[in-house]
């Protein structure tokens, strides 16, 4: 007797070959192009990137299981593939806009500005590469520079700041010229709008500034986490900190314990700052007394809690080496205290981390004794800038002391006049 074949409940079709991309886990990346995709294969539990690039093809492990992670793997994974693209005059592809634009600003980075650099390569990385990047330079149309500047409203930027990214583009096509890699530059769209007239910046009263002080210690006490963060006193020390130092929220991202110098002379003590220029200038700021107690509070803390604080060490966020990484933290914490106060709905201000430098900067026009010039000088900053947007709050009424304010002996002149008048007053 023979025993009948058993039949499987269920088949599977045999896996051709398993670096093959799972079908149905193939995802593109909006705002890029088709060819840059993430997807699994059954030979890692971890998300691949794949661009096809220069004819072939480009694999990297994303080192993930999280779709999102993968994403943001796959778009630096492009960027990196087509600024490092190399030119030759064999291939056509050394007219690709990404190869062109990388020998741009590899020629230009030791004449501009390390600030002007900076952020002209960031906004072509963000969203001129995205959208050009393989294509050959000279075929780029007034049509599609449009597309650009439809991208960049989408974005809700201001007239102003879509402009910047337009200058970054004709910079590229100003370099191709020269190169004789395109005849001329493609026409330029108009860009609709007015640009918006300078807006005061929010600061904080003295008030304000205390409640947001108590709501940093009320959530470091309750040990409140923000996407998996703890936020701890480090987040007080760094609003106080600010506030006292006239430091821009761009310079948490270079300050080191290194730039850092403790002052006396006499009874006075106080804090001398010698970080990078983020923005304009590099002087020496003199940072207020009250800074001394806080840094060395803050000192205090981190060894504590076992964090890094040699002189070659982050003084804010030191345990995160990628700066981006911990300015996006830092950002994240401010607006969950921000939501926590209310203070933007109790005052109607716009509460940003900038704000504690406007604050720092008003508060010394409001309750101090010095001139704008040293004041902006100390700000690293321009008096024009600070006429125009931090002292665009200042009310005669909040300067009346320092506006009836005398030197010692024009006091005492004042004086000696009140009694003479009314010694005469009293003999009448």
């Amino acid at each position: 007797m023979t025993t009948p074949e058993l039949t499987p409940l269920t088949s599977v079709a045999p896996v051709r070959n398993r670096l093959t991309p799972i079908p149905e886990s193939i995802k593109t990346i909006k705002g890029y192009p088709s060819k840059l995709v993430v997807y699994k294969t059954a030979a890692s539990k971890f998300y691949w990137v794949r661009l096809y690039f220069n004819n072939k093809y480009k694999y990297k492990t994303t080192k993930s299981e999280s779709l999102k992670d993968a994403q943001k793997f796959a778009v630096k994974f492009y960027e990196e593939v087509l600024v490092s693209a190399t030119t030759t005059r064999v291939s056509d592809k050394s007219k690709s806009f990404a190869s062109i634009a990388a020998r741009y600003f590899q020629s230009v980075e030791k004449s501009t500005k390390p600030t002007v650099h900076r952020t002209d390569l960031s906004r072509y990385k963000n969203d001129i590469l995205p959208l050009y990047g393989e294509q050959e330079i000279d075929s780029i149309t007034n049509a599609q520079i449009s597309q650009l500047i439809e991208r960049l409203h989408q974005k809700e930027l201001s007239v102003a700041s879509i402009k910047h990214y337009l200058v970054v583009l004709r910079k590229i096509f100003k370099f191709a010229v020269a190169n004789d890699v395109m005849q001329h530059i493609p026409l330029f769209p108009r860009v609709k709008g007015r640009v918006a007239t300078a807006q005061k910046r929010d600061y904080l009263t003295q008030d304000e500034y205390a409640t947001l002080v108590s709501y940093a210690e009320k959530l470091a006490q309750s040990k409140t986490t923000v996407r998996g963060v703890a936020i701890t006193d480090e987040l007080k020390y760094l609003i106080q900190f600010m506030v006292n130092s006239f430091i821009r929220p761009s310079d948490i991202r270079v300050l080191k314990h290194k730039h850092i110098k403790k002052m006396r002379d006499g009874d006075d003590e106080w804090l001398v700052l010698n970080h990078p220029a983020t923005k304009t200038n590099a002087t020496e700021v003199q940072a207020m007394p009250a800074s001394v107690f806080i840094y060395d509070r803050l000192i205090d803390f981190k060894k504590s809690s076992k964090l890094p604080c040699r002189p070659d060490d982050y003084v804010f966020m030191s345990r995160y080496s990628n700066r981006n990484t911990a300015m996006e933290i830092l950002g994240r914490q401010f607006r969950e205290l921000r939501a926590r106060s209310m203070l933007e709905e109790k005052t109607g201000k716009n509460i940003t981390l900038y704000s504690l430098r406007h604050t720092a900067i008003m508060l010394r026009l409001i309750i101090g004794r010095v001139d704008s010039l040293a004041l902006a000088r100390n700000a690293r900053t321009s008096q024009q800038m600070v006429d125009k947007f931090y002292a665009s709050h200042l009310t005669t009424h909040q300067v009346r002391k320092q506006l009836h304010a005398f030197p010692e002996k024009a006091q005492s002149k004042t004086r000696r006049y009140k009694k003479i008048s009314s010694e005469k007053k009293s003999k009448n």
